[in-house]
């Protein structure tokens, strides 16, 4: 008996630790002092769980269609998922938020709402605690063919903490979430001498460069805890010869006021056990603005460089050569960030609540929204034979009336199947 109430004690002394090491889910409104900012404790917010979809035997799936959407900011229905903004203390140039481990998740220069935080605001923090599985939008080997919906280039995690332990993986969700600006030297360290070797381009490939570290006396020294990876990309970054190679830096995390929308994919589909059209999202894509690269050499557009809006809306081009930033003027290009599964995502919003206009007790969550579809959407694309946007072949007004007319015909199909 002594043994299992020891065991009990040690068991319940390791629970506490580690809820101690992991930042709990959602605003509590339990202040310091034991202060509680309302009526009753909402202890319930970091337990609950999505409920599972009704399941769908494939005998009866005899009809589906794949519909990409548009949840757009700018509509109303939608502030849900866009308010409140939260933002990043910064001094100049870059952003004072910089978590060293889970323990700073929370920091207080990242300024977030007390009660209630936006759709962007619990993505990123999740993606930070290595709770969400990051899908980039293309591959490295053809960087304009964007199909990351498809969830076919996840970026590889060993656990939760490899954004604070494992530099190759920061390195590259830095790159999705945050501005950055000018790094410092990429350099090898020569332990013989207690110096370092500042890496410059040159004309050869990265491949030939690291072949001719063999000629240096110190090679077996210097190839120790190399970089080969995260070299290559560094060194492949650098547009001039001649310049000196640089490390990735982060200037300013992209904050919610940066995201002007969410892209969907999600299937239409009727169930012939339950006689019904249903609908599920199977990824989601924060949205921003990019600069505008325009290339009339190809039909395809390269990517430009993520800008970060300032507390005072105005956006800022951080410029690699100068390490500075300056006010963008120009034409922007708005496109996905990357995707994200969301049968993985729905598990980490339903601890958290959007606001309900007709009464401060009773809170949706954000996977409730989803669920009950309190959003609007706008169709942009759906299955076809020829894999293309309405745009492609419809403009402006036109492009809204194609979509309006591909809802009327799947809502013609559901009403057809009882038209006797």
């Amino acid at each position: 008996m002594k043994n299992l109430i020891l065991l009990f004690c040690l068991s319940a002394s390791a629970f506490s630790i580690y809820a101690q090491d992991q930042p709990p889910r959602g605003p509590y409104n339990i202040l310091q002092g034991g202060v509680v900012d309302g009526v009753v404790i909402k202890d319930e917010v970091p337990v609950r769980e999505a409920i599972p979809y009704e399941h769908v035997r494939l005998a009866d799936y005899v009809w589906s269609k794949r519909v990409f959407s548009r949840i757009d900011c700018r509509e109303k229905m939608n502030h849900d998922l866009f308010f409140p903004y939260d933002y990043f203390e910064s001094n100049g140039l870059s952003s004072d938020y910089k978590p060293k481990d889970a323990s700073e998740i929370d920091d207080p220069s990242w300024y977030k709402d007390q009660k209630r935080w936006s759709l962007w605001t619990v993505i990123m923090r999740h993606v930070l605690l290595g709770e969400l599985t990051v899908y980039e939008v293309s591959s490295e080997a053809n960087p304009l063919v964007e199909d990351g919906y498809s969830l076919k280039y996840p970026i590889e995690k060993q656990s939760k903490n490899d954004y604070f332990e494992v530099a190759s993986y920061k390195n590259k969700i830095n790159r999705l979430i945050a501005a950055g600006g000018i790094g410092p030297k990429f350099t090898i360290a020569r332990p013989l001498s207690g110096d370092t070797l500042p890496i410059q381009k040159t004309a050869q490939t990265y491949r030939r460069f690291v072949d001719s570290l063999a000629a240096d006396p110190d090679y077996e020294e210097l190839v120790k805890g190399f970089a080969f990876e995260d070299g290559e990309r560094w060194w492949n970054a650098t547009k001039k010869v001649d310049d000196l190679v640089r490390k990735d830096a982060i200037s300013r995390f992209i904050s919610s006021n940066n995201i002007v929308a969410y892209n969907i994919k999600e299937d239409w589909f009727f169930d012939k056990e339950r006689s019904m059209i249903d609908r599920r999202i199977i990824s989601i894509a924060p949205v921003a603005r990019y600069t505008y690269e325009d290339d009339s050499s190809t039909i395809l557009f390269e990517r430009g460089k993520i800008l970060a809006y300032g507390d005072n809306g105005i956006p800022m081009y951080f410029d690699d050569a100068t390490n500075s930033y300056e006010e963008y003027k120009g034409k922007v290009d708005e496109r996905e960030m990357f995707w994200l599964y969301f049968p993985e995502l729905r598990n980490i919003i339903v601890n958290y609540y959007v606001y309900n206009d007709k009464s401060d007790s009773q809170w949706m969550s954000f996977d409730d929204v989803f669920w009950k579809r309190k959003f609007t959407a706008q169709i942009y694309k759906v299955s076809d034979k020829f894999d293309r946007e309405l745009e492609d072949f419809k403009y402006g007004v036109d492009a809204l009336y194609e979509a309006e007319k591909i809802k009327d015909d799947m809502r013609k199909w559901e009403h057809d199947v009882w038209n006797y």
